[in-house]
């Protein structure tokens, strides 16, 4: 376990065992044979895709649908990394974060509030303090959860 307050002073607690049944909404830390997969959002800059699960969808279900939504990435092979708890006064949520080996990359008409993917090569724990990276992105939380899906593919070759 985690506990630190991000940027915008909430407490937040990351969790490396699963702790809800059902976390509102998913963080997908996505890998391709290339390097790292990342989003370019519309306004943060680079981060995971992720995001709000749908009414009656599974968090796996989300993760697959988030992804493909802001990527045009496919996988089925999702690990689970993490769960955070995000408390703060307009929303407290919890995000389940998963990491996933990405099959292809289907070219999309519309990213939604994303412009689509961006991959790259190298030590990811380097990349997301970079300023072109989402604030999200570049605080102690994320840092932790990146160093666990490094090890999660560390693990796996």
């Amino acid at each position: 376990m985690f506990i630190y307050k991000d940027i915008l002073g909430n407490r937040v607690t990351v969790y490396f065992e699963a702790q809800e049944e059902h976390p509102d909404d998913v963080l997908i830390i996505p890998k391709t044979k290339d390097g790292w997969l990342f989003t370019e959002h519309k306004i943060r800059g680079l981060e995971f895709p992720g995001g709000k699960g749908e009414h009656g969808e599974t968090n796996l279900d989300a993760a697959k649908r988030e992804l493909l939504e802001e990527t045009g990435a496919i996988s089925d092979e999702f690990h689970f990394v993490a769960d955070y708890l995000v408390e703060s006064k307009e929303r407290t949520f919890t995000k389940r974060v998963y990491t996933a080996k990405v099959l292809s990359i289907k070219t999309q008409v519309d990213y939604l509030e994303t412009k689509g993917p961006v991959i790259l090569q190298g030590d990811l724990g380097k990349f997301i303090l970079q300023p072109a990276f989402s604030f999200f992105m570049r605080d102690a939380g994320m840092s932790e959860i990146v160093k666990q899906a490094e090890r999660i593919w560390d693990s796996k070759n």
